[in-house]
């Protein structure tokens, strides 16, 4: 008998799950970026935000949820409802913070599948004028003669600025100080007001400060020049073999009905795939890849599994 009733709660369960992926989605969704409003992740939100209300037929509401590196909304959406409701919208961070923070962190990168990836694209290695290097050699020169005496900001441990920042350090063999903040937006004004000279920053968000010389744009992290911008390679202007590109993908959690992922891979294709998305993306650098969701899960996990050794080796822990 006992055996009987597990058979039945289980498939009351699974008329459960395909009546929900059938009505799905039949309240607002929630689209959480787990960093602070202004940066890279948070602008891919509010570009995709209204394209795929319109796709869905519901309200889709972007809530920043900055903490713990990202982990705050991360560990959050695996305790609501997996039903395709809630999703994230991360970037590399997320495959680097296992390795980060070890048997306290609060997901496995199984948690998690990918529905898609958004894009991806490099940084820019940008200095305050005041600093008074003009190229990735001076900086590297001046970096190797006061070391420790030069600061960079970040958007916290982990993220894509703070990593682009470790593998340059560790190709240059320079040393300077990481100072972390919650998020992109967070450090601009000290960055802006040269109380912290350098940063690995979006395109999305540096360009207009470059363009007005309020920062100086030394080098692309990508292995190829960028699109809209006439500043070389980092590798070209004086550190070879250095290669670094930021990714955004839109996670759920890994029991989230597959018929719902499927619906929700296609009208993310459908808004990357967009003339005035497509025009306004790759004029500022980024690569959009839209794609199915068993390919953006194999690049995340393909991410996370690169990561593992540089964390090790660059020995980065929580700050």
């Amino acid at each position: 008998m006992t055996a009987l009733i597990r058979i039945a709660f289980s498939a009351l369960c699974l008329l459960a799950l395909n009546a929900t992926a059938l009505d799905y989605p039949s309240r607002t969704i929630r689209l959480i970026v787990p960093v602070a409003a202004g940066g890279p992740n948070d602008i891919f939100a509010r570009a995709l935000g209204p394209k795929l209300s319109s796709s869905l037929g519901q309200p889709v509401v972007i809530e920043n949820i900055a903490g713990a590196g990202g982990n705050q909304a991360t560990s959050m959406i695996l305790r609501l409802p997996h039903d395709g409701h809630t999703l994230l919208l991360h970037g590399l961070a997320y495959a680097v913070n296992p390795s980060i923070f070890g048997s306290s962190s609060p997901y496995a990168i199984e948690d998690y599948v990918a529905v898609s990836m958004v894009g991806k694209g490099p940084l820019i290695l940008v200095a305050h004028p005041t600093l008074g290097v003009k190229s990735v050699s001076e900086l590297i020169s001046l970096a190797k003669s006061k070391p420790d005496a030069l600061s960079y900001a970040s958007g916290g441990t982990g993220t894509s600025p703070h990593l682009a920042a470790e593998l340059f350090k560790s190709i240059s063999a320079t040393s300077m100080v990481h100072i972390p903040y919650k998020g992109t937006a967070a450090f601009m004004p000290d960055l802006l007001a040269g109380r912290v000279p350098l940063a690995f920053v979006s395109p999305l968000v540096v360009k207009p400060y470059v363009q007005a010389g309020q920062l100086l744009a030394l080098g692309v992290t990508s292995d190829k020049r960028s699109k809209g911008w006439e500043t070389p390679t980092i590798s070209q202007a004086g550190l070879s073999g250095y290669a670094f590109d930021a990714w955004y993908t839109l996670l759920t959690p890994a029991n989230t009905p597959t018929e719902i992922i499927n619906r929700l891979n296609k009208v993310v294709e459908e808004a990357l795939l967009a003339p005035d998305v497509l025009d306004k993306w790759s004029s500022l650098g980024v690569e959009l890849m839209p794609g199915s969701a068993k390919e953006a899960t194999a690049y995340v996990n393909a991410e996370y599994h690169k990561w593992v050794k540089v964390v090790k080796d660059a020995n980065i822990k929580p700050e």
